[in-house]
């Protein structure tokens, strides 16, 4: 949970610094793939991504 929350700040102040905020839909959208992987686990996700979903 540490290097979510790691990545997480390092996102955010790439984004504050550089004054990228068209970049933060896209950052919630792949934080949201990281906590989905962490929870359910690996096996569910890959089976979607050979299905082709």
């Amino acid at each position: 949970m540490r290097k979510i929350l790691f990545v997480l700040r390092e996102m955010l102040l790439l984004v504050k610094k550089h004054r990228l905020a068209f970049l933060t839909p896209i950052f919630i959208v792949i934080i949201l793939l990281i906590i989905l992987a962490y929870y359910i686990g690996p096996a569910i996700i890959t089976t979607f991504i050979y299905a082709g979903i």
